[in-house]
């Protein structure tokens, strides 16, 4: 339970808490990884760099199943509130993994109703590579019109928050064009990749997706954490605001060194901004020092 307002939610929205999704499979491929480091416009890790060839957060076909499977019927206007991911082992190539997910929470936040689903991913060998919290949220009393965003100056996630002390990490900037939304979700139609499909959940324009502007941050914490990111890494990213076709977005982040309350890990805090210093999202993350 998390983020939760005191507003009373009707039953049919609560009585889907413990629901069992429908069991899934996912096999990640070349196509896979050729549309995720394109539609990023990102390089592929090196033969020689020791680090494992699958990306962290490149598994988007299950999980986007399940937000159609567990959303409501009236769709407009929903958004990626949260995302809280758990790593236990690499994601290998060409692998069969079973994907399993139920709804463990349904609770409000502002004017939005969030379903909280987990998903866990595992591998043929029975081992869990990933257990992921996906909080999707929804505008359940409005179904037509335009969604109301609120001025990102005027939003928590937008205050000029103090950047903690630790060493820096290097940035990532990347324009994100349409084509890349398109190539990073496999050509599919969704208001991620077409303006009209868009238009019909109430959005002035493509909506980037979340898995596209998370992926940046994990990118940038996978790669300076290395190997061990796969096997300890815990992530928690929270949503903020919109990212456009045509936006610019810079990742960075800060090793904030050993955790306080765990010295056997090691801690991140990472955002992504827009230049005029939007806050799209930001993330606290740890590993294990060995």
């Amino acid at each position: 339970m998390v983020d939760q307002d005191t507003r009373t939610l009707p039953v049919e929205a609560t009585e889907r808490i413990g629901r069992q999704l429908t069991p899934r499979t996912l096999v990640i491929d070349e196509a896979k990884l050729r549309d995720y480091h394109d539609g990023l416009a990102l390089d592929p890790p090196s033969a020689g760099s020791g680090l494992p060839a699958v990306p962290t957060t490149i598994v988007d076909r299950p999980d986007s199943a399940y937000v159609g499977e567990s959303g409501f019927e009236n769709g407009f206007g929903n958004l990626w509130m949260r995302q809280q991911w758990e790593l236990h082992a690499p994601f290998e190539r060409d692998v069969e993994y079973s994907v399993r997910a139920q709804i463990v929470d349904v609770y409000a936040r502002r004017d939005r109703t969030v379903v909280n689903s987990e998903i866990t991913y595992t591998s043929p060998t029975g081992v869990e590579v990933v257990r992921a919290h996906h909080h999707q949220s929804y505008l359940l009393e409005q179904n037509t019109g335009a969604v109301t965003l609120r001025d990102p100056k005027a939003k928590e996630g937008a205050r000029k928050f103090d950047v903690p002390a630790g060493d820096r990490i290097a940035p990532l900037e990347r324009l994100i064009t349409l084509e890349m939304c398109g190539k990073f979700f496999h050509g599919s139609r969704s208001y991620h990749t077409d303006a009209a499909a868009s238009n019909d959940l109430g959005f002035r324009d493509v909506v980037v997706g979340g898995w596209m502007t998370m992926s940046y941050v994990a990118h940038l914490v996978e790669r300076h954490f290395g190997a061990q990111w796969w096997t300890s890494g815990r992530l928690d990213v929270k949503f903020t605001n919109i990212t456009w076709p045509g936006d610019t977005v810079i990742a960075q982040g800060v090793d904030t060194g050993p955790l306080p309350d765990d010295p056997g890990r090691r801690g991140v805090f990472a955002w992504l901004q827009k230049p005029d210093g939007t806050i799209v999202l930001i993330a606290t993350g740890s590993v294990a020092t060995q």
